[in-house]
């Protein structure tokens, strides 16, 4: 990707997907460093976007400590 290329609105920030979650942006970064979420859709130097559906479906599916179905 070059630096004219733009993204389409509906990418997600890493502070995009905390606030979606209700949580801080550190706790995404430490989601990502043990592996509690999925990666990055797509990388742009350091910035880690996701596409909202992932985060969506991966929300909806996750394990809830404390939450009985």
């Amino acid at each position: 990707m070059t630096t004219t290329d733009t993204l389409p609105d509906d990418w997600w920030t890493s502070e995009q997907v905390a606030s979606h979650l209700g949580v801080s942006s550190s706790t995404i970064r430490a989601y990502l460093a043990r592996d509690q979420m999925p990666p990055p859709d797509r990388k742009m130097g350091p910035l880690s976007l996701w596409r909202p559906d992932t985060i969506r479906e991966w929300d909806a599916n996750r394990p809830r400590r404390g939450k009985s179905s």
